[in-house]
């Protein structure tokens, strides 16, 4: 028998039934996949329905749900349309996003929100047998990038000559060595504007009226723009942080700068931002729920602290301490401070000068200098011309002692930001006084920087011997920056205030302040004076302006002495007095006594404006 080839005809109708078949087979084998991908499906969301894990306290964290609905007020975020307010729909509508998404790119749901769709997979392990895994390439080489062995809290001591730094400002910085922290990763939480009038930011900020994201971007450059050009001193805490932490609020940050919250200045601000990252890591700490109306970053650190997050506390000077201790050190020698000021350092200027003194009017140029170029006050030809040759200068005369910069009071060790008064004075009245924010000229200084005060909705109410209830005075906003002048910086102090207050016939009258002047002096020592134009919110008298002075003693970290003097002049040639020497005794870290004497003339009378108050300080 001879086998031969079948032909050409035979083979074709065999291949078509083949193809027939495989089609079949695989016809079958799709719809039972979509059919089992279907059950698991309602399998899983009807999970959802009964064991309601959409109330777990990780998934309300996730999605920054707080008080009945999400605080990301980016539409974006949900993929429900009942998301922000609906904990159930988001979960169901994230699940199904999970089963149903195909694609390969960074918008895939595992890659765009890697947080949430990590929590998910852990909680339904058998979704993982049925979505499709996309590569995530940008996000696989991000979390790469973020090598982070330890997290750390930063927090930047409050800018003095800033409104919109007056409280401080913290952040995170993801550390891949604790010998290179420079190099580390910062996360930030901040308004995204161009505003440039920190009056406007504050304003628009205390309305909502700015998107807030988060941010990661070299730690350096924070550092730069805290500590070496707003002069800020910059507190770092190391968290105790796990591997396992430490990965959930790597996810988080990668899922969550995506999208943006309206920004408050008061409530929603940075400080309370990263504290949902803090809860995101750490499932047992309760954290935003202590801040409502809102979270001033020394409060935000308290709790933090409180919940036994910190392991560790390293101080970073700023650049002007560092600048000034140099001064300090060369203060009164001869043409050494005038060499270090000038343009262009001319060295015999220097001849004659001891080995040390020489080195530090070097050292106070370069820093100087470094600060002009970072300010844009000078070139970047001048810059690296004469920063060069200062360092070689520098450097062929060897080492010299360095002058050790005193660290100050933990910013922790300050009293709190609520302030409830109880008053007694020598008329046989009481007053009861309250304010939500946040240090004025009266309380005690430790933790805090001298001659910077702010105050929001400080009212007072008085109680009169025949118990009859009066709004004495409410300031909405004061604020007070005397920001000390030296030989090297020349700030210029300012206030403004607006509020209401008894002057004319006992009658309650709003009124608008802003003021300028100088002050000079020490942080335990320091005197000012200013002059200050004030609308007061009248038919007649409406307008004025006023000298002040006052001198501020810090003797010791629980007593605090004070004067205030002011000269106000009205419209109509009348004329107002008061002089007010007052002190300060902190009885612990949250309660202290004030003591202070009013007198007041108006008019060349004195109106029983004569009076002595003591006063039980509460801070909460």
């Amino acid at each position: 028998m001879i086998f031969c080839e079948p032909s050409v005809k035979y083979r074709q109708k065999h291949l078509r039934i083949l193809c027939y078949f495989y089609t079949v087979i695989a016809f079958f084998l799709i719809n039972f996949s979509i059919v089992a991908d279907t059950d698991l499906s309602f399998k899983i969301l009807n999970e959802i329905d009964h064991q309601k894990i959409y109330e777990s306290k990780q998934w309300k964290r996730l999605l920054h749900y707080k008080n009945g609905e999400s605080e990301i007020d980016d539409p974006t975020f949900f993929l429900s349309k009942e998301g922000k307010t609906n904990l159930k729909s988001e979960l169901k509508a994230s699940v199904l996003k999970l089963i149903n998404d195909k694609t390969d790119d960074k918008k895939s749901t595992l890659c765009y929100y890697p947080s949430r769709s990590n929590w998910i997979l852990k909680n339904f392990p058998q979704l993982k047998s049925i979505i499709k895994y996309p590569k995530c390439l940008l996000l696989k080489k991000e979390l790469a990038d973020l090598d982070v062995k330890r997290v750390t809290m930063v927090l930047a001591s409050a800018h003095i000559n800033s409104p919109a730094s007056a409280f401080g400002h913290t952040f995170l910085r993801l550390d891949s060595s604790e010998d290179t922290v420079l190099a580390s990763f910062s996360v930030n939480y901040a308004a995204i504007t161009g505003e440039t009038n920190g009056f406007v930011y504050a304003y628009q900020g205390l309305l909502g009226g700015y998107q807030g994201r988060y941010s990661v971007e070299p730690y350096s450059k924070r550092v730069e723009t805290y500590s070496d050009l707003e002069q800020r001193d910059i507190w770092e805490y190391p968290l105790n942080f796990t591997p396992e932490e430490i990965d959930r609020l790597k996810l988080h940050i990668l899922e969550i700068r995506n999208f943006y919250a309206d920004y408050y200045f008061l409530s929603e601000n940075c400080s309370y931002n990263i504290l949902w990252l803090l809860e995101v890591a750490r499932n047992d700490v309760e954290l935003t729920k202590q801040f409502d109306f809102k979270a001033i970053p020394i409060d935000t650190l308290r709790a933090v602290s409180d919940a036994g997050l910190i392991s560790d506390i390293v101080y970073r000077p700023s650049k002007r301490k560092k600048i000034l201790i140099r001064s300090k050190e060369i203060e009164g020698i001869p043409n050494a401070i005038e060499f270090a000021k000038s343009h262009n350092y001319d060295l015999e200027k220097l001849n004659g000068l001891s080995k040390k003194h020489k080195a530090k009017a070097l050292e106070l140029a370069t820093h100087l200098l470094q600060l002009n170029y970072s300010n844009k006050k000078v070139s970047k030809k001048h810059y690296f011309k004469h920063f060069i040759r200062l360092l070689s200068e520098r450097s062929q005369l060897g080492q010299v002692l360095e002058s050790e910069i005193k660290q100050p009071a933990f910013p922790k060790a300050g009293h709190k930001s609520n302030r409830l008064n109880i008053s007694f004075d020598n008329q046989d009245n009481a007053s009861i006084n309250f304010k939500i924010a946040y240090h004025d000229i009266y309380d005690n200084e430790q933790g805090f920087i001298p001659g910077s005060y702010i105050n929001f909705f400080d009212t007072s109410i008085k109680v009169s011997k025949k118990g009859k209830f009066k709004l004495d005075h409410i300031n909405l906003l004061d604020i007070r920056s005397y920001a000390l002048q030296d030989t090297i910086f020349k700030p210029i102090s300012w206030q403004v205030t607006l509020g209401a207050k008894r002057i004319f016939n006992d009658e309650l009258d709003p009124f608008f302040k802003v003021g300028t002047g100088v002050a000079l002096g020490s942080d335990s020592l320091f005197s000012y004076v200013s002059l200050a134009p004030s609308f007061y919110s009248r038919t007649d008298n409406n307008l004025s302006v006023s000298a002040n002075i006052g001198v501020i003693y810090n003797p010791s970290s629980s007593l605090k002495l004070g004067f205030q003097g002011t000269q106000e002049w009205f419209k109509n040639n009348e004329a107002m007095t008061e002089i007010e020497p007052f002190v300060t005794y902190k009885i612990s870290d949250n309660t202290a006594l004030n003591l202070r004497y009013n007198y007041k003339i108006f008019n060349n009378k004195k109106n029983n404006n004569d009076f002595a108050t003591l006063s039980l300080f509460w801070y909460f």
